[in-house]
């Protein structure tokens, strides 16, 4: 009886993947070629299926010539959207979407999404051109709200960064330049001030939280 409990199992998820390949087909059914690619535990493309940890589903958009591309884990969930400009998935063009599993285990506001229903969201979203990050990059806690924010330009971070905490309050800013950190990088919500020119460090100013309230009194009111 336990083995065909077993096999009663094993037919069920295969058939609950099998079902789910053709809803991801028939969402490709609009393209001229729809392809499968696996990948094993370190993200590396496989032929073979059996050690596989992940795979893709890709098509060709004729009228955007890209390959339109998603990506799903071993019980089939999303883990990435995007598009490719080349059929091998080299080059990486356009926006692109990533998502993982709330674990509930890790405090209590990722439990409270749990608890509402939510078992995946989004952890990052930014742009590719001609293969290189370009513009702006989002991070994401699991309840939505926005954890980092980046900047690149041709693959190299370039420009403001801001990084913020679980209630929305900023605890980190700077300014990268060509990939490195340059300028006054603002931490422990402002009671650290470090000077940067190209990552080395120049300076480092300390205020205890009289000397900032008191420099935020000081500010003309917009």
């Amino acid at each position: 009886m336990l083995e065909l409990f077993k096999h009663s199992l094993i037919f069920l998820y295969m058939n609950k993947i099998y079902i789910l390949l053709i809803f991801i087909l028939i969402s490709f059914s609009g393209f001229g070629q729809v392809r499968k690619v696996y990948f094993d535990e370190k993200d590396r493309v496989t032929t073979d299926s059996t050690q596989a940890a992940s795979y893709g589903i890709y098509g060709y958009l004729s009228g955007e010539k890209l390959w339109a591309f998603k990506k799903y884990d071993s019980e089939g969930c999303m883990m990435t959207t995007g598009a490719f400009s080349d059929s091998s998935l080299q080059i990486p063009e356009g926006k692109f979407v990533y998502y993982d599993w709330v674990d509930p285990n890790e405090g209590f506001r990722q439990l409270e999404v749990y608890t509402k229903g939510k078992e995946r969201y989004v952890t990052m979203s930014g742009n590719f051109v001609q293969g290189k990050q370009h513009g702006q990059w989002i991070s994401y806690y699991v309840d939505g709200s926005v954890k980092n924010v980046v900047n690149y330009e041709e693959g190299l971070l370039n420009g403001p960064f801001k990084s913020f905490d679980r209630d929305g309050d900023l605890v980190e800013t700077g300014q990268f330049l060509a990939g490195k950190r340059n300028g006054k990088w603002v931490t422990d919500g402002g009671l650290k001030v470090t000077t940067y020119k190209d990552d080395q460090v120049l300076s480092v100013e300390k205020k205890t939280k009289r000397q900032l309230r008191e420099e935020q009194q000081q500010k003309p009111k917009l």
